[in-house]
């Protein structure tokens, strides 16, 4: 609040606090912990170590506060392999880390405009019912609906009208494969050829 028309340096806690829910809603957003989150890829506790992952991402910039966006990502990648078995080749890792050191310098300068905003969206997408992978549904016209087995299936259905009665098939003829005879070395042993020499 303001002591004398000047306002106080937001507290270490609330830092902290505003912090941890920034890392909480950058990993919302992040389509492959979703996704992973939501088919279970971690096990029946998916959801938890989703909680896990976000407080492991606070302690580690707790702990190492010069981790910068390459050491992050290597982290984030670790995490997924390790606890969902994903093995993530699209960047997004990077993404996800990048935008969590720059909330992480953000918070810590005392701003936390960005944190709210991210809040705020999250609160509409809960109201609205969606969760953070969202899916566009495109329209096509009538011509571009047309699919390649659409038009096999109209032309076997004009093949069928002209179909020609061509008999029966001739029965299938079992011949038998010829052996070879076992060859007999001079001590009178048999050899034994395996199949593929035959």
């Amino acid at each position: 609040m303001a002591q004398g028309g000047v306002a106080l340096p937001p507290s270490a806690d609330k830092i902290q606090a505003k912090f941890d829910l920034s890392i909480a809603l950058t990993l919302s957003t992040w389509s492959a912990l979703t996704l992973a989150v939501q088919n279970s890829w971690g096990g029946p506790q998916s959801s938890e170590k989703r909680d896990w992952f976000a407080g492991a991402i606070s302690d580690l910039l707790q702990t190492t506060p010069d981790t910068d966006v390459d050491y992050l990502e290597e982290f984030l990648l670790q995490v997924m392999n390790d606890e969902f078995e994903i093995v993530l080749e699209d960047e997004s890792a990077e993404e996800i880390a990048a935008k969590i050191v720059g909330l992480r310098k953000l918070t810590l300068q005392g701003d936390f405009r960005m944190v709210d905003d991210m809040y705020t969206r999250w609160k509409d997408r809960q109201n609205r019912g969606s969760g953070a992978v969202m899916m566009q549904h495109v329209e096509r016209g009538e011509d571009e609906d047309d699919t390649d087995w659409d038009s096999e299936d109209n032309e076997e259905e004009e093949s069928d009208k002209e179909d020609v009665d061509m008999g029966e098939a001739p029965a299938l003829v079992h011949i038998p494969k010829e052996k070879p005879p076992p060859e007999i070395d001079e001590d009178g042993f048999t050899k034994v050829v395996g199949k593929k020499k035959r």
